[in-house]
């Protein structure tokens, strides 16, 4: 009862002392005297508590508020943005764009040289209705016809702009690239299928395990570091003849490898052969879309990626099931010859581009100029470049090793030969499915962000999932949530190339970027053999950990990339902004209709002089603001 009392009487104590601060809380203090400090034991610190929580609670409302308000402003202008063509090209700049834009800017120089005038601008576009577009309507409005639209699809013989028509033989076009990923990308994807047959079957004596994963590596290595030098060949003979050759390539490279007897004959084949047939078809092939779609752009990019996780799946379950009817591979590298070099063939004669692309011919003074434009010393040490090209290269590094040795694993867990392809096809089906949806989302979301947070799950999953993941039912969920995430580098690569960098540099990037990460792509499944045990339980304990590292460095890297591109939007909008402001007082250069709201531009010079600080705080700031980007 004592205790109860006491309770009783501290409670109208407080109680008293909140009234009476109430009553008189606008009452200044007549005297110093009036002023009793708090002490710890005083009974006046559990009511001035009681105060400051609600007003605490205010204060994180209204910066919370303040926040939210802020970052809907940044994305309300960046959604203005995907209204105008002008706009909508810078966001969805691609190598076909770059190329176009350097093939226009060569035609003005030879113009120039021929009539001995220095000059390069472009000529004055003209309103003349281009009855192939849908686009025509918004064509014919110059106020959307931006330096970037009118740069790169301008036809310097008729002076017009040609938009895409992103519409009829466009479409096949889309076809003919999505059978082109589905059988270079897509039937590499199914190489896992032939590494776990190759470690558990003694198909060529004396080799050992690091060999085979050699093989994976010199694939995906080529494919990747070859791109530039395909595209050199585009820029020099032109699109077909490359494909051409990259046909030839991918149809001795299987047909050959199907009797091969001695190991070298293989790494020639089913690595250097294969290898190069996926630069020299693809790298074309990604050129010709930005010709066909502007508006719709992102969509049909999806749907030819959405190649490569089908290619995964139908060569993954196909090839499974002829190495275990025949015990070889003999007749499953025959049908890889056969199903891949008749569609590719398919592809080339259906594929084109809509202005075609003059090659510069043999021509030693235009080889040496295209070298030099693609491999640029000055782009290759920007610090954007390098950063971009550490990313995409320990993504992939990731991608690779899981991807080709999940099937392995499985084997080594003590599933059927079956039940190990199904995982793999099961993964590239979810592949399908979630490359087209990330590049939707990243146009819809901003795309670092996207990246981000894809990224973070495939570190979770490596570290939370697959490890403990042991049973066939525990490794198809797994399959399932990776194969969504697992091709965001490949996706985002290009895109986030065109956000960081100049466009006159992108190509000379987008060519270091995939150069760069060959090196690592080579050893990839090597250090994934190597790190393997004899531990019967999980022997790829330590490569599962070193893929989850790996996931988790290029998490840093693509935060450190998200902050530079809000540094560099917010850095263009304040500026904008001070534009703005600074005719205030300069009634001439308002229109008599326009509307300025001085306060929102106000609100956003203190807001951008914030956030574009210097120092650790204002860093971290950046990086952590929700806006799209």
């Amino acid at each position: 009862m004592s205790s109860r009392s006491s309770i009783h009487s501290s409670v109208t104590s407080i109680s008293d002392e909140v009234d009476s601060l109430e009553s008189h809380q606008f009452q200044p203090a007549r005297s110093m005297d009036n002023i009793r400090p708090i002490t710890p034991n005083s009974t006046g610190s559990t009511g001035s508590l009681q105060s400051k929580a609600p007003s605490l609670a205010k204060t994180i409302s209204k910066r919370f508020n303040e926040l939210k308000e802020a970052v809907r402003d940044d994305n309300q202008q960046t959604d203005d943005k995907y209204e105008n063509l002008e706009d909508i090209l810078v966001s969805r700049f691609d190598v076909g764009d770059a190329i176009r834009l350097r093939e226009n800017e060569r035609e003005l120089q030879n113009e120039a040289l021929d009539s001995n005038e220095p000059s390069s601008e472009f000529p004055s576009t003209k309103e003349e209705p281009q009855t192939d577009s849908d686009l025509e309507k918004t064509s014919n409005d110059l106020s959307q016809l931006g330096e970037t639209i009118k740069k790169v699809y301008t036809n310097i013989s008729t002076g017009k702009v040609e938009l895409p028509p992103d519409k009829g033989y466009a479409w096949v076009v889309v076809f003919s690239v999505w059978l082109v990923m589905f059988n270079t990308w897509g039937c590499n994807s199914a190489f896992g299928i032939f590494l776990s047959h190759y470690l558990s079957s003694d198909t060529y004596p004396g080799a050992s395990k690091y060999d085979y994963a050699l093989i994976a590596g010199l694939t995906a290595a080529l494919g990747q570091g070859l791109a530039p030098i395909a595209m050199y060949f585009v820029r020099i003979f032109g699109m077909k003849p490359v494909m051409g050759v990259g046909t030839i390539f991918l149809l001795a490279g299987f047909l050959l490898a199907s009797f091969n007897n001695k190991l070298w004959q293989l790494y020639c084949c089913q690595g250097l052969l294969v290898g190069a047939s996926i630069a020299f078809l693809f790298t074309p092939a990604t050129t010709v879309l930005p010709g066909w779609f502007l508006k719709k752009r992102a969509l049909a990019t999806g749907i030819s990626l959405f190649g490569t996780g089908a290619g995964g799946v139908t060569y993954a379950l196909s090839s499974n099931k002829l190495i275990q009817q025949y015990g070889n591979t003999d007749w499953c590298f025959r049908m890889l010859a056969i199903c891949t070099t008749t569609c590719a063939i398919i592809a080339t004669i259906l594929i084109r581009q809509r202005k075609p692309v003059k090659p510069v011919g043999l021509s030693k003074t235009a080889m040496i100029d295209e070298f030099k434009y693609l491999f640029q010393w000055r782009v290759m040490k920007q610090p954007m470049v390098i950063l971009i090209a550490l990313w995409f290269a320990l993504a992939l590094f990731a991608y690779n090793l899981m991807i080709f040795t999940l099937s392995s694993y499985a084997r080594a867990r003590g599933l059927s030969a079956h039940q190990a392809t199904s995982l793999t096809a099961i993964l590239n089906g979810s592949q399908a499915l979630g490359r087209p949806i990330m590049g939707l989302s990243g146009d819809r979301l901003g795309r670092t962000n996207v990246t981000i947070v894809l990224t973070c799950l495939l570190t979770i999953y490596m570290f939370a999932f697959w490890i403990p993941a042991s049973t066939y039912v525990q490794l198809i969920f797994f399959s399932i949530l990776v194969g969504v995430c697992v091709g965001v580098a490949n996706v985002m690569s290009t895109v986030l190339t065109a956000d960081l960098v100049p466009q006159d540099d992108f190509l000379a990037a987008w060519c270091f970027v995939n150069y760069f990460c060959a090196p690592l792509l080579l050893v990839c499944e090597v250090i994934a053999q190597a790190l393997t045990t004899n531990d019967k339980h999980n022997p790829y304990l330590h490569t599962q950990i070193f893929a989850g590292c790996c996931f988790f460095g290029a998490l840093l890297l693509v935060m450190a990339l998200r902050e530079r591109a809000v540094y560099t939007k917010l850095s263009a909008r304040q500026k904008a902004t001070l534009e703005r402001l600074s005719d205030r007082n300069d009634s001439d250069s308002i229109e008599e209709d326009e509307e300025i709201d001085w306060d929102l531009l106000e609100k956003r010079k203190l807001k951008y002089d914030f956030l574009l600080g210097a120092g650790v705080q204002r860093y971290f700031a950046r990086l952590c603001y929700p806006m799209k980007v």
